[in-house]
């Protein structure tokens, strides 16, 4: 018998309060796919974890092609040959498609940076993706960001290949491309393990079929020998007779509770629709027909013009907010980035939208408050210990629940759900489908996208089904059936990509806007517009003594800043760097102080890239092992490193020597060499950070450390080298700081910290973490120390160094924003919930 390339041995996985894993094994063979089913909260996902490398279990082992994973790290599964392709896909946002598709891939399979486009284009091709490698990950659609996770793990050419619900937001024909290259993959001697809660689709694909219940294994079957039936029963302990509810009879002569007329967006048209009191109305069609898009304009979510009432009376969706004050609610379809407030409890996720109807005076009734979430709770079936449970804990269909116990509270008359069932599995869907029944049963509206047709057809009064962003059909009563719908669908596929499809010049134009890029443009034009002006107003302006004064004092502002900018790009800060320059001036000056020889010189560099390292290892210590926040880290830093300066130094002292300062000032052509290597460096890392898989896995940590991780990226390593990093530019700031004072003061370098981020914002960097270039950087301090030039020129008050740089900085963090919203295609003042995206640590 043919040995298994994955094995599970005796997993024990345990959380608070959860046995999640109780003695589970797991065999897969070459050349099968092997089914693992269970409901939500079985133990599946702790289970891939596990077998990824991302979850270290308790008790067990895990054997990937014979060999033990004994270090519990997605890259050293990946090492062992083993891919996942997860539920919420680990596509990181601020990376481009085509490094997103790079990254994880080991050097021998990863092609060159000049071929890289081409290839990852080819690879999405296959798939039946026309995507722009060039385009952000935020960009995307669900289906194209779930056909890149797809992509990248096949592209690892792994010896098992896990997909976690691969199909949830791909239509019919990307299915069918996926099934084939699984099948083609089967037949090359692939392992593939399948999870999906679609039994039909785990009938059609597998060979065999595992079932997990409440964290046990509970047989393992042909799929050829078992029922659906019986596959149901395995899940869920038990039969179920009809997984839809009866349908209410249609009221056709009472008058709509929802009409709207003319709604009109980004990716819709003209779209007219009634839904009456007591109906579920279904919005069908192939993702990127406008279906989704004119949902969440019902709701608040997009932007659009048209005419909506309510009950007869027009209502305002001009943001979540006001759709609700007139009746509507919308159940967002992404539930960790727009609906879930997952670090809260489920208590404060589900009362979210009714708190003034237990609040007195702005002050929440907290009895009152728990009884009403208490009672939803146990109303709706949410599996959780108690109310004060945070809520990324529950199973994705306790989630679900929670939502819809949120939006009931709100007392709609009106319910917009999208994808209602994405990734809840068969008997969570049961109880979704009655409670939608239900809802519609007590005289309200119910409207549902979905792209599951068979979930319309046997759940929808009516369905109108989207073709190029407009209504193109609708189905009543038994005209309702699966194929029908998706027939009608498939019909616009074509249609919709070209009309989503933008002009190449509109495309390179709006991608340069949401780009890095846009921030150095606009600061090189300040640049040049800030000398004309003051030159004009003052010939002095222009001598070269005063420029190479700027240039010496931009490059110890441009050193700190490039260092500022390392830990801003993996969504940390060090607010030290101001005692640090401080700090290097004051140990320079023992020794590089009149009559030292070279010697002492030579030391005194020696003792102060120590020093740098030892800071840049303290706050990574401070931030990684003993888990404090990087402010209150970094600050602590600050304090200790101002107090040991100024004990080294009480008074400023120890006056630099003539010829040390005569080398840092010396200049080619009118240019000051400090000025020219700060120029070389700032080439030289923006190349490290496009064009490395170090500077490459310094975004992907900020993006999302924790989907970084996933994809196998050494996260520990790469923060502390961030913060190493930092440190040693910041240690080259004091060098040329305390050389242009030429004495040693440990109070040099204090403003330096504010100033460092101000010139990293200036130059485009998301505080947030994932995006920023060196090269906005150094355009960020040039024109700072511009500015405060230019300033004495026009004989202006020291207020203007201030408030100008703050103008600045706001404005271009409003244009940035602005851009990358119109990138996106949506307006994301609208947005009503979290990002699960959102880094664990907040820099500022």
């Amino acid at each position: 018998m043919t040995d298994p390339v994955l094995r599970l041995s005796d997993v024990v996985k345990t959380y608070p309060g959860v046995m999640a894993l109780k003695g589970v094994s797991l065999e897969v063979l070459p050349g099968e796919i092997h089914a693992l089913l269970g409901e939500n909260g079985a133990g599946k996902s702790t289970l891939i974890a596990v077998a990824a490398g991302s979850t270290v279990p308790d008790a067990g082992t895990v054997e990937i092609g014979g060999q033990r994973l004994l270090t519990h790290t997605p890259a050293a599964a990946q090492a062992l040959g083993l891919a996942v392709v997860y539920q919420h896909p680990s596509v990181l946002d601020d990376l481009t498609v085509t490094e997103n598709m790079l990254y994880p891939l080991p050097a021998g399979r990863r092609p060159g940076f000049a071929a890289g486009r081409d290839w990852t284009r080819a690879r999405m091709a296959a798939l039946g993706a026309d995507v722009d490698p060039r385009a952000r990950a935020n960009e995307l659609t669900p289906a194209e960001r779930q056909l890149l996770e797809i992509s990248r793990a096949l592209a690892l050419d792994a010896r098992v290949l896990i997909l976690d619900e691969p199909t949830e937001s791909l239509t019919g024909a990307e299915t069918e491309r996926l099934f084939a290259r699984l099948a083609e993959l089967r037949a090359a001697g692939t392992a593939i393990v399948y999870i999906s809660h679609r039994v039909p689709e785990v009938k059609r694909v597998a060979d065999r079929i595992t079932v997990l219940r409440d964290g046990e294994a509970r047989g393992t079957v042909p799929a050829a020998g078992v029922t659906t039936d019986d596959i149901v029963r395995l899940i869920v302990g038990r039969s179920i007779t009809s997984v839809f509810p009866a349908k209410a009879t249609a009221q056709a002569t009472a008058a709509p509770l929802l009409t709207v007329r003319g709604l009109t967006g980004e990716r819709f048209t003209d779209v007219s629709l009634d839904v009456r009191p007591g109906e579920i109305v279904g919005l069908a069609g192939v993702e990127g027909n406008g279906q989704r898009e004119a949902l969440r304009a019902l709701g608040g979510l997009e932007g659009a013009s048209g005419d909506v009432t309510v009950n007869g009376t027009p209502a305002s969706i001009r943001s979540p907010r006001h759709a609700q004050r007139a009746g509507i609610v919308l159940l967002p379809g992404d539930r960790h980035r727009d609906g879930l407030f997952l670090s809260l409890s489920v208590r404060e996720n589900v009362s979210l939208l009714s708190l003034p109807s237990v609040a007195t005076a702005g002050v929440i009734g907290g009895k009152d408050e728990q009884r009403m979430a208490s009672g939803q709770i146990r109303e709706l079936g949410i599996r959780t210990p108690s109310g004060e449970t945070t809520v990324s804990s529950l199973s994705g269909g306790n989630q679900q629940k929670v939502l819809f116990a949120r939006s009931l509270l709100a007392e709609p008359q009106v319910l917009l759900t999208e994808e209602p069932t994405k990734g809840v599995d068969v008997g969570a869907r049961v109880e979704i489908y009655r409670l939608l029944r239900e809802v519609a049963a007590s005289g309200r509206a119910v409207v549902v996208q979905s792209s599951d047709a068979l979930e319309l057809h046997g759940l929808c009064d009516r369905v109108h089904v989207f073709s190029n962003g407009a209504i193109v059909k609708t189905l009543e009563g038994d005209a309702i059936t699966e194929g029908d719908i998706t027939g009608a669908a498939i019909g616009g596929e074509a249609g919709a990509r070209a009309q989503t499809t933008v002009a190449p010049r509109a495309a390179g134009l709006r991608r340069f806007l949401g780009g890095d890029y846009a921030a150095s443009a606009t600061i090189a034009v300040l640049l040049i517009l800030i000398a004309l002006y003051t030159g004009a107003n003052s010939d002095a302006f222009w001598t070269e003594r005063n420029f190479q004064s700027m240039l010496l004092l931009t490059s110890a502002i441009a050193f700190v800043a490039l260092g500022q900018l390392v830990v801003l790009l993996i969504a940390g800060i060090d607010l030290s760097v101001g005692a640090t320059v401080g700090m290097t001036a004051v140990l320079l000056s023992f020794f590089a102080a009149k009559g030292q020889g070279p010697e002492m010189l030579a030391l005194g560099v020696v003792v102060i890239t120590a020093v740098g390292v030892a800071i840049g290892l303290a706050n990574a210590t401070l931030i990684r092992k003993i888990g404090l926040n990087p402010v209150i880290a970094t600050l602590s830093t600050f304090i200790v490193l101002q107090g040991i300066a100024l004990l080294l130094r009480p008074k400023p002292g120890g006056t630099f020597d003539r010829g040390i300062v005569g080398v840092l000032k010396t200049d080619i052509s009118g240019i000051p060499i400090a000025f020219l290597v700060v120029v070389a460096l700032t080439i030289v890392a923006e190349l490290v950070l496009r064009r490395t898989r170090a500077g490459v896995g310094l975004r992907a940590v900020g993006s999302n450390e924790h989907r970084a991780f996933r994809l196998g990226a050494p996260v520990g390593r790469l923060e502390v080298g961030a913060y190493v990093a930092c440190a040693l530019f910041s240690v080259l700031g004091g060098v040329m700081l305390g050389s242009q004072v030429a004495i040693g003061d440990a109070r040099l370098g204090a403003d330096y910290t504010l100033i460092s981020i101000t010139a990293v914002v200036l130059g485009g960097a998301s505080i947030m973490g994932g995006r920023g270039t060196f090269i906005g950087a150094l355009l960020g301090a040039m024109l700072l120390q511009e500015i405060v030039t230019a300033s004495g020129f026009l004989r202006l008050g020291t207020a203007w160094q201030q408030w100008v740089p703050g103008v600045i900085v706001l404005v271009a963090a409003a244009v940035s924003s602005r851009s990358r919203s119109i990138r996106r295609g949506r307006v994301t003042a609208n947005a009503a919930g979290p990002s699960a995206s959102t880094p664990s640590t907040v820099a500022a």
